[in-house]
């Protein structure tokens, strides 16, 4: 239990300290005098019991406590003000923009939506469709505030952000009915039997498809059709004995609805994460913080995050 004598003014001087390195600076920065940082700072660390400082020639720098306690009170308090903002309606800013990956597109991102809509009416949102090519590239270039989807390589991955908020596996499925349904430990030799639908070249999933056949000992399917389309994908493996390669979030409706089954084939080495993504170099606008807590909270209301 947080102590009742810990207040906003020592959480407040205590970021614009961490943030200044200086005590007088942060005081002209909180429109306050040197004395009352000065006091707000010994009487937290008096009731954390700790000290959050070294003090030093150049004035003040974190220690490893102090580090600590930053990176929970930060976030924290920016999340306090803009919900005061949002509030009283000081929100400048009406606009988000978004890259969302079709998984997510049809499992979290309906009901975030509308919830989001409903709170803040007045904000307009951009989705941009994309399967993950060139993703990082549009994300520093400020295309979009943020992403939701499966994570990028480690590559990709630089000069950016990354939250996890849940994992899901890519799976490979067939129709109801189709001759693997229902069959046991399958092979990738057994998959390739049948035309194989998978991602085109340079998407996320893609990516992680062809290291993953190549570690079972295949270079490539050798009946495959290459498609960015659910639609397509869907419908076309309703009507053959066609394979489809998607994350579980592409097909849980079908899964729901008894129309497609889940292959019995490596489901956990192809375990993924998935979450949001946003630039390190460009502060998230106040709209697209408040898009992705809604977000966060959908993925908790759909049980993806337990």
């Amino acid at each position: 239990m947080v102590s009742k004598r810990i207040r906003m003014r020592h959480l407040r001087c205590f970021t614009a300290v961490a943030d200044l390195g200086s005590v007088t600076r942060a005081a002209e920065r909180m429109g306050t005098v040197q004395p009352s940082v000065s006091r707000s700072i010994r009487e937290l660390e008096e009731e954390l019991g700790i000290t959050l400082f070294e003090r030093t020639a150049s004035g003040l720098a974190m220690n490893a406590a102090g580090r600590l306690l930053y990176s929970y009170v930060d976030g924290g308090l920016e999340q306090v003000d803009l919900g005061i903002k949002t509030m009283r309606g000081q929100i400048v800013e009406q606009r988000v923009s978004a890259y969302v990956l079709p998984n997510v597109v049809r499992m979290v991102m309906p009901g975030a939506t509308v919830r989001f809509k409903s709170l803040y009416p007045s904000i307009d949102v951009e989705f941009k469709a994309t399967t993950g090519g060139g993703l990082h590239h549009h994300l520093r270039l400020g295309d979009a505030d943020f992403s939701f989807g499966r994570i990028q390589s480690a590559e990709a991955m630089q000069g950016l952000n990354f939250e996890h908020l849940f994992s899901e596996p890519l799976v490979f499925f067939a129709r109801s009915g189709h001759p693997l349904d229902g069959a046991s430990n399958l092979s990738i030799h057994d998959i390739n039997e049948y035309p194989v639908v998978i991602p085109l070249t340079d998407t996320i999933i893609r990516d992680e498809l062809d290291r993953f056949i190549i570690g079972k000992g295949l270079s490539r399917f050798k009946n495959r059709i290459e498609t960015i389309s659910f639609e397509f994908v869907r419908n076309f493996s309703l009507v053959s004995d066609a394979i489809v390669f998607l994350p579980l979030g592409g097909m849980k409706r079908e899964l729901r609805d008894g129309t497609v089954t889940a292959l019995d084939f490596c489901q956990d080495e192809l375990m993924g994460a998935v979450g949001l993504t946003t630039p390190t170099a460009r502060k998230t606008s106040e709209p697209a913080q408040l898009l992705m807590q809604v977000i966060r909270e959908e993925v908790q209301i759909l049980g993806l995050g337990s």
